[in-house]
Formats: structure tokens, sequence, C-alpha cells
């Protein structure tokens, strides 16, 4: 290799040397504009500031709606129905005239009735009859014997006769034998009237039949219920309370009842009673809320759910749950300060389904974030999108 070959090829060298040099050059410059960029790279965040207010847990008790008043109605006489005068939805009166049964047995029965009354009443008028004749004749033949008229034995037949229609009729009772007759025809009497008044069946409330069972012509049994009347008018919710529970439940309290296939607002309902002992199967204590049912919305058997106060603080510094993240033991919040989120551990204590108290950790006013913390660490540096108002 002469003089010039050598000189070319350290010249190649040189400049392949200094292309890798510059390839070099240029990854490191790149790195450390990447790195200067993700210095200065800040999260996004929305914050809320934190504020005293009232705070109140709430109880939910599945439920089921039920009439306020329900009445079963079962005939206290057997017999046909010749009229039905009710369908199942339609509202009725106290009073008011639902089925009739037939009573032409019972009105003949009557009539008997009423003639064997008149019949022992007549039987009492000839005792009276024969007492007084037979008390006028003994003082007669009195009067005879001590003048010597008559005999002993005429005197005794006398006494005897008076005896006979005392057994009957006595001044002094009123009557033994025909009083007897005359007592046993009136209650008989009255029996059967009692029994042609159990031929009309009336609704014993104002409300809705919600159950028909005959129809005319079927017999009526007496003890098999024919018709149900419910109030519906008024409303009760039934449920059931836990152990733990129990004792925030008190009798006129108000409280908020959800039935979502009749309103999606709300009913205002009052707490009614509260088993004061446990069922001995389930160990819950029953509950019974009352509602005004004016608008007609609510039916028996419809899903509810009973919102009761459980507890309830004043002045409590609260926040949103959605800011509190678990840290397995602890709770944190991230809190902003000045550009950066702050970590903070905080201790809570009444908390709501959306809200939670904040006993220590932070004070009203701060701003704290409620998205965007799941990002975060200690120091990140931050942009506030939106809140802390």
């Amino acid at each position: 290799m002469n003089f010039k070959q050598r000189k070319v090829k350290i010249a190649l060298i040189a400049a392949v040397g200094l292309i890798i040099l510059a390839i070099a050059w240029g990854s490191i410059s790149k790195n450390k504009d990447v790195s200067a960029t993700q210095d200065e790279e800040v999260t996004p965040v929305k914050i809320v500031k934190a504020a005293k207010s009232e705070l109140a847990s709430t109880l939910k008790i599945s439920g089921k709606v039920a009439a306020s008043k329900e009445v079963t109605i079962v005939p206290k006489s057997g017999g046909k129905a010749t009229e039905v005068r009710v369908e199942v939805g339609q509202k009725v009166k106290q009073g008011e005239l639902l089925i009739a049964l037939d009573d032409a047995d019972i009105r003949a029965q009557i009539k008997v009735n009423e003639a064997a009354l008149q019949v022992s009443k007549a039987g009492q008028q000839q005792a009276v009859i024969a007492y007084q004749e037979a008390q006028a004749n003994l003082e007669r033949m009195k009067a005879l014997f001590a003048e010597g008229a008559i005999s002993k034995s005429q005197l005794e037949d006398a006494e005897n006769a008076l005896a006979r229609a005392a057994a009957s009729y006595t001044p002094d009772s009123g009557g033994t034998q025909t009083a007897a007759q005359i007592k046993q025809a009136e209650a008989q009497l009255e029996a059967a009237r009692i029994n042609l008044q159990n031929t009309k069946i009336t609704s014993p409330i104002d409300g809705v039949v919600a159950a028909k069972n005959i129809e005319p012509g079927e017999m009526a049994a007496p003890g098999s219920p024919v018709l149900t009347i419910a109030n519906m008018d008024q409303m009760v919710v039934e449920g059931n309370l836990a152990e733990s529970e129990v004792n925030f439940a008190k009798v006129g309290d108000e409280v908020k009842v959800y039935v979502t296939s009749a309103n999606k607002e709300h009913f205002r309902g009052y707490i009614e009673n509260v088993s004061p002992i446990a069922d001995p199967v389930t160990k819950a204590y029953s509950l019974k809320v009352r509602i005004e049912n004016g608008s007609q919305l609510l039916k028996g058997g419809m899903a509810a759910e009973i919102h009761m106060t459980a507890e309830a603080r004043d002045d409590v510094l609260v926040l949103p749950r959605e800011a509190l993240l678990d840290q397995g033991d602890r709770q944190v919040v991230y809190v902003i300060n000045g550009n950066k989120a702050q970590e903070r551990a905080v201790t809570l204590g009444l908390t709501t389904d959306d809200m939670a108290e904040i006993v220590s950790g932070l004070k009203a006013g701060e701003q704290v974030v409620i998205s965007g913390q799941q990002f975060l660490t200690d120091g990140t540096k931050v942009t506030v999108e939106s809140g802390g108002e």
C-alpha cells in the first residue's frame, strides 16, 4: 500500500467515526429533551373544597305494601246466593249490601215461631183465668166449710185445684210453665230473625273489593270466605329490622318509602309500630309504616324500600367518598398544595353511601382531589380542571 492509499483509508475511518459520534450525540440530546419533558408533565385533576355540613346515615329496609285494613267476609249462615252485587275492584261503603242469600225457608220458620209464641201467650192467659177462678172458688169453699155447708174433702178438692192452677201460673213469678213456654218461643223467634238478617251480607268497612269467591246461584257455607274488603286509602309497609337496627326506629318518626313500580318519587310514611320482641325463628323485629294513599297508586303486594335515618351529625367536616383512596389499613386523600398533590391520611367517622365524615387529617376549606387521584403520588404536579368552589 502506497502513501496515497494509506491517506485515503485514514480519511475514511475518520469520517465513519465522526458519523458515529454525531449519531451518539443526537441520541443523548434527544434523551435529555425527553427527560426534561417528563419532568414538566402534570396530571389533570378535579377537586372539591372540604366543608362542614350535616350528615345522616340511612337504613334501608325491604318490605311489602299491604292495605291498612283488610276484612275477610264469612257468612254466619249458609244458603244459596240470590244476589252478588259487587265485582273485584269496586268501591263499597260500610253497611252497603254485597250479597243476598235465599231467605224463603227462614221466613217460613219465622211464621211458625210467631204462631208458637201466640199459642204460648194464649195459654198463659188461660192459666191466669184458671188460677183466678180456682182462687175465688177456694175462698167460697172456705166460707161454706166454715158454715158446715160442705165437707172437708170438698174443701181439699178446691185447695188441690188451686195448686194445679198455680203450677201453670202464679201472680208473683208471672207464671211457671206457661212463662217458660213463652220465653222459649220468644228465643226461637229471635234466633230466626237473626238468621234472616244474616242472609243480607253487608260491608263492615269502607273500602274496595279485593277478592270474590262466590257467584249468583252458588251455595255459601258458614265459615267459608266469600269476599275480601280492603281499605286502600291508607296503606302499610311491613318490614323487618335486625337487632342492630331496631333501636333507631321510633313510633311516629317520618320515613321515606320508595315504591318504584308506583312512583319514581318517594312516599312519606310514619312508623306505626315496632315489635318489642324478636321473631324466634328469624330473630328480626317487625316494623310497620303507614302511608296515605289518596292517589291510589299503591297496591297490595308491591315491593317497597323504607329509608330511615339511623345516625345524624351536625356541623361536621365531610367529603364525597369518591375522594377517598383505600390503602389497606388506612384511608388517604390528595390535597392541593400549590401546583402539587400532597398525600394525606385521614380518619373517618360516620359514613353514608356517598359522603364521609372526616374526623382528623383535613381542615375545612382545603382543596381535595376527587377525580384523577388514582394517578397521583405524593408531590405529583397537577393541573386543576374544575371544582374547588
